[in-house]
C-alpha cells in the first residue's frame, strides 16, 4: 500500500508541474545528459495490465519474460497472465476472473501466480500458458490475503493466513497437492524466502526461521525488534546474504541478523529522513547494501556509510520505490518518473535517460539474458525493453527484489 501512495502522490506532482509550465518544457529536468544515444529504447509491448502497482516481471533461461496483473490495477479487472518473447512479440495473454495478482515466479518450464480475491496459486505451462492447475486456499481455509511465495527444493512454498493468522504450506509443483501446512505465529507473514532448508518469514516487525524436515518444518527462531531501537514495522522483504546474514529494514533502520541463531548483528539507523523512503535493499556479494532515499546510499556489510549519489535527476529525484537492480560489473540501474539511470560501483552517475529521451513514468527494473533493461509501465500498460550495458544480472548476493531472473524468493 505504501508504494501505491507513493505513486499516486508522483503522479499528482507530476500533473501538477506539467499543467504548471508551457509548451512542452519542464524547468529542471535534464533530458539524457549522459545518454549519447547508447541506451535507446529497443522495444515496447503494449499490454492490458494498468493501475499503480509494481509489476517485476520474471525471465526464463531462454530469455522470455512473464508478467501478471489486473486490467484496472487496485480496483480489480481481469487478471491477466503474460509472456513475450525476448523480442517483444507476445507469446500468450490468459485471463481469468481473480483479484490481485503476485509477482511471477518462473521455475523448470512452469510459471506461478498467487491471487488475493480469491486467494489462489495458479500453475501455468510456460511455453503455450495452459493453465496446469488451482488450488483455491480461500475455498480449503478462508485463507484472506494473498500468498507470498517461493520455489525451491522442486516444491513451491508460501504463506497466507487468515488476517492475523499466519501459515506456511509447500506444494507439489507437479498437481498442486499439499505436501505440508503449519501454522506460524499469531500475525500474518507477509514476505518469505528460502536457503536449501532453512525458511525465512518477514512479518510485522518479527522474523522467523523454519526448517524443512520433509514432512513438515521445525521452527528454529523468532526475532523481534527491540522495541528501544525501532517499533512494529511491515517487512516486505528478506534478504539472505552470501554468508547466511539475512537483512530486513523498517522506516529507519536496516537490521542485519544472524541466519543460524537469530541474534541481531547490525542495526543501522538511517536517520529520520529516511521515513519517506519506500525503497527495498539490494545486497552484493560482499554484503555490502544499496538503499535509496532521493539518493542511493550503499553501507559495508558493518553498516558503514560508503557512498551517497549526488544524481539529481528525473521529474521527482529518484525515490527506489523498489532496491535497485544490480549486474554483474556492479552497475545499479534504478527506473522512476520519466527516468532510468545507471550508477556505477563507486556511485557516481553512469548514465541517465529522461523525458528528452522517451522516458515514461517506470517501475522496478529486471535486467535480461543481454544485459538490457525491462520495465513494465502499469500506469500506461506498457512493457519496456531498453539497451543496457551488455551486463548480465549478478549471480552473487540478492541483486534485486528476488535472487535471480526466474523472480523467486530463494537461492
Amino acid at each position: 500500500m505504501k508504494k501505491s501512495i507513493y505513486s499516486i502522490v508522483a503522479i499528482a506532482l507530476m500533473a501538477f508541474m506539467f499543467s504548471s509550465c508551457g509548451g512542452d518544457d519542464v524547468p529542471g529536468i535534464p533530458g539524457g545528459g549522459n545518454n549519447d544515444g547508447k541506451h535507446p529504447e529497443l522495444w515496447h509491448y503494449d499490454g492490458k495490465i494498468k493501475g499503480l502497482d509494481d509489476i517485476i516481471p520474471a525471465i526464463d533461461e531462454n530469455g522470455n519474460i512473464y508478467f501478471a496483473g489486473t486490467e484496472e490495477g487496485l480496483a480489480g479487472g481481469a487478471l491477466h497472465v503474460v509472456s513475450v518473447d525476448k523480442n517483444g512479440k507476445e507469446r500468450f495473454d490468459k485471463t481469468v476472473e481473480a483479484g490481485g495478482a503476485s509477482y511471477v515466479v518462473y521455475a523448470n518450464g512452469k510459471i506461478f501466480v498467487g491471487t488475493e480475491s480469491p486467494v489462489t496459486i495458479r500453475a501455468y505451462n510456460a511455453s503455450n500458458g495452459d493453465e496446469l492447475w488451482v488450488k483455491d486456499y480461500t475455498a480449503d481455509y478462508d485463507f484472506t490475503w494473498m500468498p507470498a511465495m517461493a520455489y525451491a527444493n522442486n516444491k513451491l512454498y508460501a504463506t497466507s493466513g487468515q488476517v492475523t493468522e499466519g501459515f506456511v504450506f509447500a506444494i507439489n509443483v507437479d498437481d498442486g497437492t499439499e505436501l505440508w501446512i503449519r501454522r506460524l505465529y499469531e500475525q500474518p507473514f507477509i514476505s518469505i524466502a528460502v536457503d536449501g532448508s532453512k525458511i525465512y518469514f518477514g512479518g510485522m516487525g518479527e522474523v522467523s526461521r523454519f526448517d524443512d524436515n520433509g514432512s513438515g518444518c521445525d521452527s528454529i527462531w523468532h526475532w523481534k525488534a527491540d522495541k528501544g531501537v525501532s517499533r512494529d514495522f511491515a517487512i516486505w522483504d528478506v534478504l539472505i546474504a552470501d554468508n547466511g546474514n539475512i537483512y530486513v529494514r523498517d522506516d529507519y533502520y536496516v537490521f542485519i541478523i544472524s541466519s543460524q541463531n537469530g541474534a541481531s548483528l547490525v542495526s543501522v539507523d538511517l536517520g529520520d529522513d529516511f521515513a519517506n523512503s519506500s525503497s527495498g535493499i539490494t545486497v552484493d556479494a560482499d554484503g555490502n547494501f544499496y538503499i535509496g532515499n532521493g539518493d542511493l546510499y550503499k553501507y559495508s556489510n558493518n553498516g558503514e556509510l560508503e557512498w551517497k549519489t549526488d544524481i539529481n535527476v528525473g521529474l521527482i529525484n529518484p525515490n527506489y520505490v523498489k532496491a535497485p537492480a544490480i549486474a554483474e560489473n556492479g552497475n545499479l540501474y534504478n527506473g522512476e518518473l520519466f527516468s532510468l539511470s545507471s550508477v556505477k560501483p563507486d556511485g557516481s552517475l553512469n548514465w541517465f535517460l529522461g523525458p528528452d529521451d522517451g522516458v515514461g513514468n517506470l517501475h522496478p527494473v529486471v535486467i535480461d539474458n543481454d544485459g538490457n533493461i525491462i520495465s513494465y509501465s502499469s500506469e500506461k500498460g506498457v512493457l519496456y525493453c531498453y539497451k543496457g550495458d551488455g551486463s548480465k544480472l549478478a549471480s552473487r548476493g540478492w541483486p534485486k527484489r528476488f535472487a535471480n531472473m526466474a523472480n523467486t524468493c530463494s537461492k
